[in-house]
């Protein structure tokens, strides 16, 4: 707004209507009374620019943003921690005790599911970092563990999150604000769901069930489904489940909660919070690979990009139908890629044709086999 009133403007603006006869000639004393005024005059007007931004939904970043944000009762999404599954072998260790692993350190924790303890290993460090622990990997114990001969990391239990950014943030305020979220309408279960730290996207289906049924498909911020820990907090805020009742569709069975309004959720509206199903899809072409590089190396740069694109498409893409994995899409990331000289042949889950998952699947990338 204020980007033309710079230091050269305003001082020649001013030599321009300095009185007639004035020596306005650089070191003459006018030029120099003026200049260093000018200055600080010029700053005041950044800075106004500035001040401009941060008022703005659109422009504010930071804790601008927040503030922003916090104006329409949306709060940013904090880091969450990666959790494993765990395997033991012999004393079974006390809940607290820690484990490392390259770097990183965890926490046994446990939870009760379907009446029965959980156990698993919960990062100390929140974000996206400990999300890359492989099955089987050896979990050591920091301290002495009398009786426990063996302990390895599981799956992945729930993906840890980073900070929720000024764009994704961005995004959900002016959700918000063009929704509107009120009421118990769409939008307001899909921002009630997306409130929660750890859910990157919710897909509300409104009498999915019949009527006063509502379901949202939960993704975490990784682009993959929800944990089951995950869900069960977006169901106990939105709409508790202490009846039993459930669901079964397409061979799916569903916790289907009490509709007692004692959440979120309206009295009379029965919520059912869901985890996305996973669509394994596997990747072949055939590849002139450059002078040096192994397949095993070109393997895990394709693998690592196809993967971004699949989360771009989960996470950013608005309408569900609008997401298509497109071959031609993979060709692109694939000939962008410096290691590879040219490709043919390229197939998606054995065929050359587009694939279009259904509106409770996201993507997830398979093996990816050069040919």
């Amino acid at each position: 707004m204020f980007e033309n009133y710079t230091y050269e403007r305003l001082l020649k603006d001013v030599l321009n209507h300095a009185p007639e006869g004035i020596d306005t000639r650089q070191g003459s004393i006018f030029y120099d009374a003026i200049s260093g005024i000018l200055l600080k005059i010029a700053k005041l007007y950044t800075d106004l620019d500035l001040i401009t931004d941060m008022v703005s939904v659109a422009t504010a970043t930071g804790t601008a943003l927040d503030a922003r944000a916090g104006e329409y009762g949306v709060s940013r999404l904090a880091a969450t921690p990666a959790k494993y599954c765990v395997i033991f072998e012999g004393t079974m260790p006390q809940i607290g005790e820690r484990f490392y692993n390259d770097g990183q350190y965890f926490v046994l924790q446990s939870r009760e599911e379907n009446g029965q303890p959980i156990y698993y290993l919960e990062a100390e460090m929140a974000g996206i970092s400990g999300n890359d622990i492989y099955k089987g990997t050896p979990a050591i114990p920091v301290n002495n563990v009398e009786g426990l001969t063996s302990a390895e990391f599981g799956a992945l239990y729930e993906s840890g999150s980073d900070k929720e950014n000024d764009e994704s943030l961005r995004i959900r305020v002016q959700e918000k604000i063009a929704g509107p979220a009120e009421n118990g309408n769409q939008q307001h279960y899909k921002t009630w769901c997306e409130s929660i730290d750890g859910i990157g996207r919710a897909r509300i289906f409104p009498l999915w069930n019949g009527p006063n049924t509502v379901k949202a498909v939960l993704i975490d911020t990784t682009g993959k489904p929800c944990g089951t820990a995950k869900v069960a907090e977006v169901q106990e805020y939105i709409d508790p489940a202490t009846k039993g009742y459930t669901a079964t569709l397409d061979g799916r069975t569903y916790i289907v909660g009490d509709g007692l309004g004692e959440g979120a959720a309206n009295l009379g509206a029965h919520f059912t919070a869901a985890a996305a199903i996973p669509l394994t899809v596997n990747v072949s072409f055939t590849a002139e690979l450059a002078s040096g590089v192994t397949k095993e190396a070109v393997r895990e740069e394709a693998k690592a990009a196809i993967e971004k694109y699949f989360k771009g498409l989960v996470l950013d893409t608005t309408e569900i139908a609008d997401i298509v994995i497109r071959v031609s899409a993979v060709g692109a990331i694939l000939s962008g890629l410096q290691t590879i000289l040219d490709y043919s042949d390229l197939k998606l889950n054995g065929s050359a044709t587009n694939i279009v998952p259904s509106e409770d699947d996201v993507p997830i990338i398979g093996e990816v086999s050069i040919l």
